[in-house]
């Protein structure tokens, strides 16, 4: 009786991960049960000595860890508010999603159905914004960010370039009809990028992942290739009036435009926020402000130097934002974070899942020079659910015995 009942719990589990990288492209509340009910079952199936051996073998779960407990000894000194450091510690648990992901998922079997099922929700979700876009599905939108589908503009672009590079590796491995299904997917995939959905941060990071592809396909080759096509799009934009362009072209006017008590625009207000943070880590450069300290010392300098952004919780920029809260020693800590899951990339034994490891990395990293992707629950879940699920196949270095 009480092994069925750990079969079943086991089993539900893994089902769970399954639906929590699904939810991923969901409205937030799919992916707040998925993970709520994620780590019930995960208490539920016990078998902890094995969870424990898993998570203290994987130097990707160990430094997530360390990360997490880092931002919580960010919570002693901080001068924000108890609720508000507590509110932000909370905002960073999704980093313990990558452990507990490691600990139970062992089944190559369910990595491939929890990727499918993020690639699956991709697709529909691509499907239902070329649908608004051609009038079949209903849309509205005030703020003219584009046809994303229920997640913002930035998230939407975001998660569409990593399905994109996805889809580009899926047509490689791919033969005859398959692989030209793939190639058209991926084509609509960046397309919607630029043009519909008019998120900068995705639009960046597809270019990147580009790149990067391009790179593992054909090597330093690739750089000709690159700057061809730059020239090409430069001779193509200054050329034919009315040219297709994206936010991406806008940047450099906005951020002349921009007047701080004055005319705003949306990158000037980077520009501002990026400037002020920086004196803000220079207040506290070794250990930071503290865990949720952003918004409170940004309130002051505003009102000290008369900013009209008074309001500030985060700089969107995570190198900036955990360099404000923890300081230089946190900043080393988040890139050595970053570093471990990739060089642990290299430790998986199916190769799509390195290309795919990879490609999360470059997105997450790139992403959050413009935005505090791990703070945010959309974005930090999305990077630490999927790298839970592919750093879960690592495979240790044997120790020689050398007694035998």
């Amino acid at each position: 009786m009480l092994s069925k009942y750990f079969t079943f719990t086991q089993a539900a589990t893994l089902w769970l991960i399954v639906f929590a990288s699904l939810s991923i492209v969901l409205p937030t509340a799919f992916m707040s049960v998925a993970t709520g009910l994620f780590v019930i079952f995960w208490a539920l199936s016990a078998n902890y000595k094995e969870k424990i051996n898993r998570i203290s073998n994987n130097p990707a779960a160990l430094i997530s860890i360390a990360l997490f407990v880092l931002y919580a000894i960010g919570t002693l000194y901080s001068s924000a508010s108890w609720n508000m450091r507590l509110l932000f510690l909370m905002k960073y648990d999704k980093l313990l999603f990558i452990p507990l992901i490691i600990s139970v998922m062992h089944s190559e079997r369910y990595r491939s159905y929890a990727l499918n099922a993020f690639l699956f929700g991709m697709i529909v979700i691509l499907i239902i914004s070329y649908l608004m876009w051609l009038g079949v599905a209903p849309h509205h939108d005030d703020m003219s960010q584009g046809y994303y589908v229920f997640k913002g503009r930035i998230a939407h672009n975001i998660f569409m370039s990593f399905a994109m590079f996805l889809m580009l590796h899926r047509a490689l491995i791919s033969v005859g009809q398959i692989r030209w299904i793939w190639i058209i997917l991926s084509i609509l995939a960046g397309l919607n990028i630029l043009f519909l959905v008019d998120g900068r941060t995705g639009q960046v990071t597809m270019i990147a992942l580009l790149a990067w592809f391009t790179y593992e396909k054909w090597g330093f080759k690739s750089l000709a290739y690159w700057f061809g096509l730059t020239l090409l799009g430069l001779l193509l934009h200054q050329t034919i009036p009315n040219f297709p362009h994206s936010r991406l072209t806008d940047i450099k006017q906005e951020i002349a435009n921009h007047q701080s008590n004055g005319n705003q625009t949306s990158a000037g207000q980077r520009v501002e926020m990026y400037t002020n943070t920086l004196k803000l880590i220079k207040q506290h450069p070794l250990f930071g402000g503290g865990t949720g300290s952003q918004e409170n010392e940004y309130r002051i300098l505003a009102e000290h130097e008369k900013n009209s952004l008074a309001r500030v919780p985060n700089p969107h920029n995570q190198f900036l934002l955990t360099t404000q809260e923890l300081g230089l020693f946190g900043l080393i800590v988040l890139l050595v974070f970053w570093v471990t899951h990739w060089r642990s990339a290299y430790r998986l034994e199916n190769s799509q899942h390195v290309r795919a490891m990879k490609g999360l990395i470059i997105t997450i990293f790139v992403g959050s020079l413009f935005n505090s992707l791990l703070l945010d629950a959309s974005e930090g879940k999305f990077y630490c659910v999927l790298a839970g699920i592919l750093l879960s196949a690592y495979q240790p270095i044997k120790k020689i015995n050398h007694d035998q």
